[in-house]
């Protein structure tokens, strides 16, 4: 009964993650991940899916979703995932699978689970190899700061309307913001990264398995970590 709790339901928020086919470094290109960006503006409004956050990284992507179908979000996953293998394929050159067909969607069950989830998003390439989120045009973070960032990615003046209509908004949906956006994003981003040092990298690998109740033991386990080290998550 406990689990049922966790798992994703329709009218609700999640982390959606997912990788490359074995690792591999297919979205390594601004080109792939430009690709990425426009299928997901191009079919959020078909599916009821409301994208807040994401980040993408060279083997992998992270996603901060509202739900509004169950199903719909299947469909988006698996519109978007497929026609994203046929581009990389034909971009490459290559014949064979490309995004690993299963993709992960834990319920997020908390306000402070969704900052953290936020948090923990915007830092994962900054973990790599320090890029400041607030300047990497793959990183939602950088979006809300300065919308102009944009412009980096495309010159089309099409995609760029496109690419304008990804994110939504924060305001009275995830919270009721006092301050504006930008700030709110900055305070938030700040926070984490003057207390990045203090995460294990266990802990901060595993964080976004808390609310995937497919492994409730290691959920406890992990938990218990953040308790032990005395760690504050979400970094405020």
């Amino acid at each position: 009964m406990v689990a049922r709790r966790y798992i994703l339901r329709s009218q609700s928020f999640t982390h959606v993650f997912f990788r490359c086919h074995n690792k591999q470094h297919l979205l390594e290109t601004p080109v792939a991940k430009s690709f990425l960006l426009q299928l997901w503006a191009k079919y959020k409004k078909k599916y009821q899916i409301r994208i807040f956050d994401f980040i993408i990284m060279d083997n992998h992507v992270h996603l901060l979703l509202y739900v509004k179908n169950v199903e719909h979000l299947g469909h988006f996953m698996r519109t978007v995932n497929s026609q994203l293998a046929r581009f990389i394929n034909k971009m490459l050159g290559r014949d064979s699978q490309a995004i690993r067909e299963r993709y992960k969607s834990p319920l997020i069950t908390s306000g402070v689970y969704l900052k953290g989830v936020m948090q923990y998003i915007w830092l994962n390439r900054y973990k790599v190899n320090k890029q400041r989120p607030d300047t990497d045009p793959y990183c939602s973070a950088s979006w809300r700061i300065n919308p102009d960032i944009i412009n980096t990615i495309t010159d089309n003046v099409k995609m760029r309307q496109l690419l304008s209509t990804l994110l939504d908004r924060y305001d009275g949906f995830i919270e009721k913001l006092t301050v504006p956006v930008a700030r709110f994003v900055r305070d938030l981003l700040n926070a984490a990264l003057s207390k990045f040092h203090q995460l294990t990298d266990e802990i901060y690998e595993n964080y976004h398995t808390i609310g995937d109740q497919m492994d409730v033991t290691f959920r406890t386990e992990l938990l218990s970590a953040f308790r032990r080290e005395h760690i504050p998550w979400p970094l405020s």
